[in-house]
C-alpha cells in the first residue's frame, strides 16, 4: 500500500479539520466584504447565506458518497475520461493552488499593515512557507492531530473575544432593518456561502482518507454547521460592536474589535493575542488546501511518495505569494469574481458531472437488459 493510501484519520479529526477549514481566514475579511454590500443588514445576509451554506456541505459530501473511496482527481477522471477528466481536475488543483497561497498572502498581509509594520512581507511568507512544508511532510495525520491540540485554544479564546466584546454591543447599530434591498441581500449571502462553503470541495482530496464511521455524515455536517455559526457570531458582533459603518470600512474589522475589549482598565490592548485565533484558522485551512493540491498532483502523477514535491512547491509558493497581488486593496477588489469562480466549482460542474453519470449508469443498464 502506497503512502497516499497508507494515511488514515478518524470522523473526530475529519470534524476538526473541517471547523478550521470552513473559518480560516472568514474571521479576517469576511465582515466588511458583507457590510459593504448589504451594511447593518449583513446579518440578515449571514443567516440566509448560512442555510445556503450547509446545504452546499451536503451536497459536497453527497457527491463524494456517489463515488465511496475515490478522491477527485479519480471522480473526474472515471466520470469525464482520461484526458477530459484530467484536464478538470487541474482546474480544481490550480483552484486548491491559489487558494492555498491565498491564505500566505493573507498573513502576510495582516502582520505587516496591523501588528509589525517595519518588518518585510518577504520575512512572513518565509515563516509560513518553511511551517507548511513541515506540516505537509508530516502527513496528514499529524495535521489532524495538531489541529486537534490546538482545538480547545482556538474554542477559548474565540468564545473570549465574543463574550468580552457583549458590553459594547448596541442592538441600534442592526436599524433599520431590511434597509438593503434584496439583491444586495441575495449578493452578500452568496458571499457566506461560498467562501467557508462552496470551497469544501477540497475535501474530496480527504474524505477517502476517513476511516468509515457510521456517524461521518453527521459529524460533517455537523462540523460545517458550528463553523457557520462561528462565523455568523463574529459578523453580527461587529455590526453590534463597530457598526455598519466602521465594519465596511475597517479591512480587519475583527482585529478592530479585539481593540475594543477593555475591562477594568486592566485588560485591555489584548488584540495581538487574540490574533492567535485567526491565524490558527487560517494557517490549518492554508495547510489543507496545499497538502489536498499536492495530493492530487501525486495522483495525477501516480507518484507513491507526494513528500518529493514538498520543497519545490514550497519555493513555488513562497514566489507566488508575493505577486499574486500588488498590495492589499487590489486583492480585496477581486472577491466577486472569487464568488463565481466557487459557485463554477460548487455547485455547477458537480452537478454536471453527477448527471453524466447517472446517464452512464442508466445506459450501462438499458445495454445489460437487451443484451439478456
Amino acid at each position: 500500500m502506497d503512502q497516499l493510501q497508507a494515511e488514515r484519520i478518524n470522523t473526530k479529526q475529519m470534524a476538526v479539520l473541517l471547523i478550521f477549514f470552513t473559518i480560516g481566514d472568514m474571521l479576517l475579511f469576511l465582515p466588511s466584504n458583507m457590510a459593504s454590500i448589504s451594511h447593518q443588514d449583513a446579518w440578515i445576509s449571514a443567516l440566509i447565506g448560512l442555510v445556503v451554506g450547509v446545504g452546499m456541505a451536503w451536497f459536497i459530501y453527497e457527491f463524494s458518497q456517489c463515488f465511496k473511496g475515490q478522491n477527485l482527481v479519480q471522480i473526474y477522471r472515471q466520470v469525464l475520461g482520461k484526458w477530459l477528466g484530467t484536464t478538470v481536475s487541474l482546474l480544481y488543483l490550480l483552484a486548491m493552488f491559489n487558494n492555498g497561497v491565498t491564505q500566505i498572502r493573507e498573513i502576510g498581509d495582516l502582520v505587516t499593515t496591523q501588528m509589525m509594520t517595519e518588518t518585510p512581507m518577504r520575512a512572513i511568507c518565509l515563516l509560513m512557507v518553511i511551517v507548511l512544508v513541515v506540516a505537509i511532510r508530516s502527513g496528514l495525520e499529524s495535521i489532524a492531530r495538531t489541529a486537534e491540540a490546538f482545538l480547545l485554544v482556538f474554542i477559548i479564546m474565540f468564545a473570549a473575544t465574543i463574550i468580552l466584546l457583549i458590553p459594547d454591543a448596541k442592538w441600534s447599530k442592526l436599524t433599520p432593518v431590511l434597509e438593503a434591498g434584496t439583491p444586495e441581500l441575495i449578493q452578500s449571502a452568496l458571499y457566506f456561502a461560498s467562501f467557508p462553503f462552496c470551497e469544501l470541495f477540497v475535501m474530496w482530496m480527504i474524505l477517502p482518507q476517513v476511516t468509515p464511521n457510521k456517524h461521518e455524515r453527521r459529524d460533517f455536517i455537523l462540523a460545517t454547521t458550528t463553523a457557520g455559526l462561528a462565523i455568523f457570531c463574529i459578523v453580527i458582533i461587529s455590526l453590534l460592536v463597530l457598526g455598519s459603518y466602521l465594519t465596511e470600512h475597517q479591512m480587519y474589522s475583527t482585529y478592530t474589535l479585539a481593540k475594543k475589549i477593555s475591562v477594568g482598565h486592566f485588560l485591555e490592548r489584548v488584540e495581538a493575542i487574540f490574533a492567535v485565533t485567526w491565524l490558527l484558522s487560517t494557517y490549518f485551512r492554508m495547510v489543507i488546501y496545499v497538502y489536498a493540491f499536492i495530493k492530487g498532483v501525486a495522483e495525477l502523477l501516480q507518484l507513491k511518495d507526494y513528500r518529493r514535491l514538498t520543497i519545490p512547491l514550497g519555493m513555488l509558493a513562497y514566489g507566488y505569494a508575493l505577486i499574486l497581488a500588488p498590495n492589499v486593496i487590489f486583492f480585496n477588489s477581486t472577491n466577486s469574481y472569487w464568488v463565481t469562480w466557487d459557485l463554477t466549482y460548487v455547485p455547477v460542474i458537480p452537478t454536471i458531472v453527477y448527471l453524466i453519470h447517472r446517464w452512464k449508469l442508466f445506459r450501462k443498464k438499458r445495454e445489460t437488459k437487451y443484451s439478456t
